[in-house]
């Protein structure tokens, strides 16, 4: 193949060698050295390979295990291939490129992955492949030191047991079925979240997820009053914050930790790995965080327990608007995180509409009830955990009418919380405030009906681009068939145009619990899944579906996709209400 042009790469495709030891298959090949790279895989016989059936038999354990392989290959890899590699772009188009092998390699929360596979059979890395050229000619040279050098290498040293640190493995494994077991008691426990004694809950920064310096970083300590001890299977007794079903408040002064801690919360609905800091953070699994969304797109969503009685008589009852406000986007998250069984919400006052929160005694006095469409959330989070039993965890600052409602409050101070209860039921005895009653009950959970339908993947299937963002492809067609905006709360009255809208990306950026990009990966190839089975159903059910469908069964175009993780199903709820091509009715 060597000065060869680079579409001779394609007689690779499909086809699967066998080596000494491992067998190489390459199941997509990449058109040119400047395309998405191609996707190989390496297996070998797990009689070689010689994993014990403790990496594999229970599935928990398998995750982690996978978890834990796909690092160490990401790290044999990079070992090996450090300043080996030419990633291009800067050379100009005639010089080297490609030789880069890679893994998707896990973050710090464990998840269901396809990067490689331990079983009974085999152990498998799925890994990318930058298949070596100069322009568009090929560099055999490179490309013989990358599968007769490199990847020998990886099976030696990253897919038998005996190169990897079992102990490290096995401790891993240990870890998530501790967490899986401590979450699983949270309910017969009275509590929706477990925050350990000692976790390092504060990050490196905003954008890092790494743990900040131990030395530097005040360990986390259970307030007395609030301290639950739970017996875990393979560490033992722990003791830790338990909070407690309800309505809870944390509460203090700026920069003291409050939203740090919220922050561990609600990414306690994953596991972490040993040395995260958050290993013994753990959270009810359905908790959803809750945020105002200026701009986004509700369809057909009943939010008559926080909106109603417009003016001129226009209905709540099936609202839709491309355009939500930020209360009407909020009043929309909860219902649809409710309508999927979300049993704890998460709100931080910060990222919040006010007026969604509270509507204090002045401004009662000045717009009568019956004036004001929004009833705030002070005057339902009580009717929701009591007739919906739904928690709500909330970081509050400045709304002081929320220690009429809450069960429990939490003060930080220094980073160190305390309990604040008995003091924040004196102050609220002392100082009464009137909260409004609803003028209408909560009412039933929604049970929309929904079809994605098949003209979303029209001309190609949909696409993470990033974390936060899924590229659509629908058909010209589809164009006109997504719904307008409703006249009124949330919705300009002047966006309406004759001519039909495009929205191109499906925008993630205010689901905070989204961690990866696999995971991004795995949505995207969920909504094309959902366009091959068209059908009208209930919102339930479609995720339902989608959840219990295997990684590997997922459309992956050519070949098994490497790079998927599994999302919660919440978030696949999330990213169809987003979804404005979706078909939604009440």
């Amino acid at each position: 193949m060597d000065g060869k042009q680079y579409g001779h790469y394609k007689q690779l495709s499909g086809r699967c060698f066998d080596f000494d030891g491992f067998s190489l298959t390459f199941d997509s090949i990449q058109t040119d050295a400047y395309a998405p790279p191609s996707r190989i895989r390496l297996r070998v016989d797990q009689k070689a390979a010689k994993f014990p059936a403790t990496c594999y038999s229970i599935k928990m354990r398998a995750i982690a295990c996978v978890h834990y392989l796909s690092q160490h290959i990401h790290k044999v890899l990079a070992e090996l291939q450090n300043g080996q590699t030419s990633r291009g772009g800067s050379g100009g188009w005639h010089s080297a490129k490609g030789g880069e092998v890679a893994i998707d390699c896990p973050g710090q929360e464990i998840l269901e992955r396809t990067s490689a596979v331990i079983s009974d059979r085999m152990v498998e890395a799925r890994l990318t492949a930058g298949l070596p050229a100069a322009g568009r000619t090929i560099l055999a040279s490179a490309a013989q030191r990358m599968f007769l050098e490199t990847l020998p290498r990886v099976v030696e040293r990253a897919l038998m047991y005996r190169s990897v640190d079992s102990q490290a493995m096995h401790a891993l494994a240990a870890s998530v079925e501790d967490q899986e077991y401590l979450r699983s008691q949270l309910e017969s426990l009275g509590l929706v979240a477990f925050i350990g004694n000692g976790a390092v809950l504060p990050r490196v920064s905003g954008v890092s997820n790494m743990p900040l310096a131990t030395n530097t970083v005040v360990r986390f300590q259970a307030p007395p009053e609030l301290q639950v001890m739970v017996e875990l299977p393979n560490q033992g007794a722990v003791v830790g914050m338990g909070i407690r079903q309800g309505v809870t408040l944390i509460c203090g002064g700026g920069f003291n930790g409050k939203s740090t801690l919220l922050q561990a919360i609600e990414r306690g609905v994953y596991n972490h790995a040993p040395g995260d800091g958050r290993e013994l953070v753990v959270t009810d699994a359905t908790a959803t965080k809750i945020k105002a969304e200026e701009g986004r797109f509700v369809c057909s969503t009943d939010i008559r327990p926080f909106i109603n009685n417009l003016p001129l008589s226009k209905t709540t009852g099936a609202f839709s608007t491309a355009n939500a406000s930020g209360s009407t986007s909020m009043a929309a998250s909860i219902q649809e995180a409710v309508e999927v069984e979300a049993s704890t919400l998460l709100f931080d006052e910060d990222t919040c509409a006010t007026n969604f929160l509270v509507r204090d005694g002045r401004m009662q006095q000045l717009v009568s009830q019956d004036c004001e469409p929004i009833t705030p959330l002070v005057s339902r989070v009580r009717e929701l955990w009591e007739a919906k039993g739904v928690s709500s965890i909330m970081v509050i600052g400045g709304c002081g009418d929320y220690l009429d409602v809450a069960d429990t409050v939490v003060s930080m101070h220094g980073y160190v919380p305390s309990d604040a209860t008995k003091k924040a039921k004196d102050i609220a005895r002392r100082m009464p405030v009137v909260i409004e009653i609803p003028q209408i009950k909560y009412g039933p959970a929604l049970n929309r009906t929904i079809i994605v339908p098949k003209e979303l993947a029209a001309h190609k299937p949909p696409k993470a681009k990033t974390r936060w963002s899924i590229a659509l492809f629908p058909s010209d067609k589809l164009s006109s068939l997504a719904p307008p905006a409703t006249s009124g709360v949330g919705a300009d009255a002047h966006e309406r145009t004759d001519e039909p809208e495009v929205f191109p990306e499906l925008d993630l950026t205010a689901l905070d619990q989204l961690v990866s990009v696999s995971q991004t990966r795995a949505i995207a190839s969920m909504l094309q899944l959902a366009t091959q089975n068209a059908r009208r159903r209930t919102m339930r059910s479609l995720v339902s579906d989608m959840c219990t469908t295997a990684l590997g069964d997922l459309p992956a175009g050519h070949g098994v996709a490497g790079n998927l993780a599994r999302p919660r199903g919440i978030e696949v709820a999330l990213a169809i209400n987003r979804l404005r091509y979706a078909q939604i009715q009440p």
